[in-house]
């Protein structure tokens, strides 16, 4: 039997909130959504497919980016 899940669903699952889906959907982390009459839903093994495929690929470890600008003022 096929389970869709809402986007709060997904949300949960994911431990994310409900704009982090919809810009994972944006930017292709996520499959994209079904649409039944108004509402966004996911197919859940579509979702556990691709999760489980980004996650395998997510292993580098990601260093922030320092902005350029003028530097802190050290209080001494």
């Amino acid at each position: 039997m096929m389970k869709y899940m809402t986007k709060q669903e997904v949300a949960e699952k994911l431990r994310v909130t409900v704009r982090t889906i919809t810009s994972y959907t944006k930017n292709g982390l996520l499959p994209p959504p079904r649409q039944l009459g108004r509402r966004l839903l996911w197919l859940e093994t579509e979702l556990d497919a691709q999760i489980s495929e980004k996650m395998s690929v997510v292993s580098v470890v990601v260093t922030p980016v320092r902005r350029p600008g003028r530097p802190r003022k050290v209080i001494l």
